[in-house]
């Protein structure tokens, strides 16, 4: 297998990658006894994966869910950051029983809260910065080089982003604006926050920002006003190339391997989906083997 069908980033490629538990030709995609709705456990806030107007593509691929069980879609709403399953997906409902939802998406691969299913996509981190501004950035040693050769670029990062090491090795600790990765309100949005807002790309204060791959692409290919470009850090290695699946409570297995089997059959659907997104490419990922001791050592 090379490179490049190694790294595919879309469902189709990942299911092909794996070894299913339960193949999907063996489950029989129907509701679960006594199922009359998906309840899907989503953030109200959080494009590109879901809001409230339902144009994420978490959204979309819920309505694939239903469209296949010939159920409707229903939402319970809560900011998907520290707490969330909890007060979701385990959340008992206290008017009609049962819980307050049944499904939520991107959820890491490998969670210790979830039951997930197969992966539906997979990403790394990127950076953000404008297109006008007369320079063009590849890797984070670029940014080094701008910023001594240019002018210094001001960087925005996350509070322990992984990124954090390798730009402080560069040289580039006092260039660094730190931002919390929960802010306050819960309709704070970390691509709106440092790439679309005040204090922000958008705004000029920061030039370059490191943003998880899917929220960065997804900003900057939406932003009209201001070009700007995503690049995927894909120098970081494989090693940082994470997936992402829908989750369940451990005790819905079956229900885990229904909307296993409907990924199965709707990949081409849901690949599509993905690719209105603008998710990293992830065809030039570095193995890990080949990383750069200058960098990451």
């Amino acid at each position: 297998m090379n490179k490049m069908n190694c790294w595919k980033t879309t469902l189709a490629g990942i299911l092909g990658a794996v070894t299913l538990g339960v193949q999907a030709a063996d489950v029989e995609i129907k509701p679960l006894r006594g199922q009359e709705v998906v309840r899907v456990c989503a953030d109200a806030y959080n494009l590109p994966y879901s809001n409230k107007e339902l144009e994420g593509f978490d959204n979309k691929i819920a309505e694939i869910i239903g469209e296949e069980l010939g159920l409707p879609v229903e939402y319970y709403w809560f900011p998907q950051r520290m707490g969330f399953a909890r007060n979701t997906i385990n959340r008992p409902n206290p008017e009609g029983g049962g819980y307050m939802c049944d499904i939520a998406f991107n959820i890491p691969t490998k969670s210790d809260m979830y039951l997930t299913s197969d992966p539906y996509f997979r990403s790394i981190e990127g950076m953000v910065y404008r297109a006008d501004d007369g320079y063009e950035l590849n890797s984070m040693e670029d940014i080094a080089k701008v910023s001594k050769e240019v002018k210094p670029l001001r960087i925005g990062i996350f509070d322990r982003a992984l990124t954090t090491k390798p730009l402080i090795d560069l040289g580039l600790r006092e260039q660094l604006t730190y931002f919390n990765i929960q802010p306050g309100g819960v309709a704070d949005n970390p691509g709106r926050t440092l790439i679309g807002s005040e204090n922000s790309i958008a705004s000029g204060d920061l030039d370059v920002v490191m943003i998880w791959g899917p929220i960065g692409s997804y900003y900057a290919n939406t932003s009209t006003e201001v070009p700007m470009k995503f690049v995927p850090l894909n120098e970081l290695t494989d090693r940082y190339v994470f997936e992402f699946s829908a989750g369940f409570r451990r005790a819905d297995k079956r229900w885990r391997d229904v909307v296993n089997a409907i990924f199965e059959k709707r990949k081409d659907d849901i690949e599509a989906i993905l690719a209105e997104y603008h998710l990293p490419s992830l065809d030039n990922v570095v193995p890990q083997s080949e990383r750069r001791v200058r960098v990451f050592e």
